[in-house]
This record gives structure tokens, C-alpha cells and sequence, in this order.
């Protein structure tokens, strides 16, 4: 198992919003708050084909791909198992067409305040959670 969390995404420029599941990858590092996402989710959010969009290169383990950043343009907001808002924060939307799933980066987990406990048993608390509370993989 791996940790995931549901997040609603809220375009800064539409206003459409979407409520995923992301990957809370570590192992993805952006300089600030970052959300990876599919195509499709892109397009509900009413931002693909977008405006104006940085085309950047990403290294990851298989490779090296092309995804379209659009800076600054959504709000995320961390949601919890009762649908309360955790914490929320500006980041920019990276398109990347053939992923899998759409995920948090590093920068975003920290400003989400997401602490995992467990990668393998999937289990996080919040940084405004009490020390004994432990929250399961989404």
C-alpha cells in the first residue's frame, strides 16, 4: 500500500472544482506546490487546452517525459475522511499526458502539512492532528 489523499482542486480561472485521490510521492520534487494530473481531470477543471502553459522536462525513474505546467493556477484544498477541510494552498497544475494517477510533489506535502507515518501501510496524520491520531490511506 502507498499513501494517498483525496484533494479538491479548484481552478483559479474557471472556478470548476474536482475532488481526486493523489499520490503522496516523495519522490517527486518541485520548488513550490505542485499537482500532476491526467489529462481529463485537466479538462473537467475547464484548463486544458490551456491559455499559456511552461513545457518542462521531468526526470523520473523510467525516463525522462514532457508535461505542460500552468503556474499558479489552482487551489488545493487536503480533505478529510468526514469531508472537513484540512489545510489548502495555491500550487501550479502539471499536465502529463500517459500518467497513471494524479499526484502530490515534496513542496506540496509540506505545505499540505501531510506527515506520513507509513509509506507501506499507508498511514499519515495531519500537522494540526493530535499526536494520536493516525488517518489511513485514501
Amino acid at each position: 500500500m502507498v499513501v494517498r489523499v483525496r484533494v479538491k482542486i479548484r481552478s483559479k480561472d474557471t472556478g470548476r472544482t474536482v475532488v481526486v485521490r493523489v499520490l503522496v510521492n516523495s519522490g517527486a520534487e518541485s520548488e513550490r506546490p505542485l499537482v500532476a494530473v491526467t489529462l481529463d481531470v485537466a479538462e473537467r477543471l475547464g484548463l486544458w487546452p490551456p491559455v499559456e502553459a511552461q513545457l518542462a522536462e521531468v526526470e523520473q525513474a523510467i525516463g525522462i517525459s514532457e508535461v505542460y505546467i500552468i503556474p499558479q493556477s489552482v487551489e488545493l484544498a487536503l480533505i478529510g475522511e468526514g469531508g472537513e477541510k484540512l489545510s489548502e494552498v495555491p500550487a501550479d497544475l502539471a499536465v502529463q499526458e500517459g500518467l497513471w494517477e494524479p499526484l502530490i510533489t515534496d513542496a506540496t506535502i509540506d505545505a499540505l502539512g501531510i506527515q506520513v507515518i507509513s509509506f507501506k501501510r499507508g498511514l499519515w496524520r495531519h500537522l494540526n492532528d493530535p499526536p494520536d491520531k493516525v488517518r489511513e490511506s485514501a
